[in-house]
């Protein structure tokens, strides 16, 4: 019988290479993790060509042209979030002009609003709160640079 398999250098030899090997799974795993932010989400276009940014559990997808404003509702995994239900709130911030409009649903997971005075221009700001149905009310921010 060979012994020497039990030898204790050996299991300290196989115990560092499972470390490491865990050790570089977990680098693996959580590099995407990192990338997971609004920073980072600004600088990405939505599947829709719109501006991105998450609020807890949800990405919002925000689209403005003239006269009109979308939103869709995905997770972290961009898996579509129904927005049976839910209610959105866009605060459009244009210099000292500002006003409030309320979008609903009209796709499984969209809002949309079209209002004359919604206008796709560079500077504005605009305050995004959607509440989901049965939830809190979650804001986010964005910019049309």
């Amino acid at each position: 019988m060979n012994v020497s398999i039990l030898n204790p250098s050996h299991l300290a030899c196989a115990a560092q290479r499972l470390a490491g090997i865990f050790l570089m799974a977990w680098l693996c795993l959580s590099i995407p993790a990192w990338a997971h932010s609004n920073e980072y989400l600004a600088t990405v276009k939505g599947a829709h060509g719109g501006m991105l940014r998450m609020v807890e559990m949800y990405h919002f997808e925000l689209a403005v042209k003239d006269g009109e404003a979308r939103v869709w509702v995905t997770d972290h995994g961009d898996v579509p979030q129904s927005t049976k239900g839910a209610v959105g709130m866009l605060r459009i911030v244009d210099g000292n002009d500002a006003f409030s409009v309320y979008m609903a649903p009209t796709g499984s997971n969209e809002l949309m609003i079209k209002d004359a005075r919604i206008k796709a221009s560079k500077g504005i700001r605009l305050v995004l709160i959607v509440t989901m149905d049965g939830e809190a009310p979650l804001q986010t921010r964005f910019a049309l640079d």
